[in-house]
């Protein structure tokens, strides 16, 4: 049975005098660049407010599908875009099993960091 894993993660680091927030969602296992296409054409179809991102899965440096939300994308937009995913990969025949929500803390010189994820896990019978 093969399994996808829909990634949301959300850091708060310093940096110098400011804190740093990043949020990202990201796909993990056997994803194919058609899945990907069909999930880009419904986040598109989000209707964004204020100085929200139009987000777009591309593929990473570490070779996952990935995308950043900024600030106001986040606010108004989040759960838009879970629920927008999460029809796309019904309507490809994948099954939303379960979702598992972790934290890490960290302590260094300049500051301590918090990590947020929040995974979704897809399966399909073959």
């Amino acid at each position: 049975m093969p399994n996808i894993i829909l990634k949301k993660t959300f850091k708060v680091k310093p940096a110098g005098f400011q804190v740093a927030n990043e949020k990202t969602f990201s796909f993990h296992g056997g994803v194919a660049p058609t899945m990907i296409e069909a999930v880009n054409q419904k986040l598109a179809s989000i209707r964004l407010y204020g100085r929200s991102n139009r987000i777009q899965f591309v593929l990473g440096p570490t070779g996952h599908y990935q995308c950043a939300m900024n600030h106001d994308f986040q606010k108004y937009h989040e759960e838009d875009a879970v629920v927008a995913i999460l029809d796309v990969m019904e309507l490809l025949g994948w099954t939303f099993r379960f979702q598992y929500d972790s934290e890490s803390h960290s302590t260094k010189v300049n500051g301590a960091s918090f990590t947020s994820r929040e995974l979704f896990i897809f399966s399909r019978s073959t």
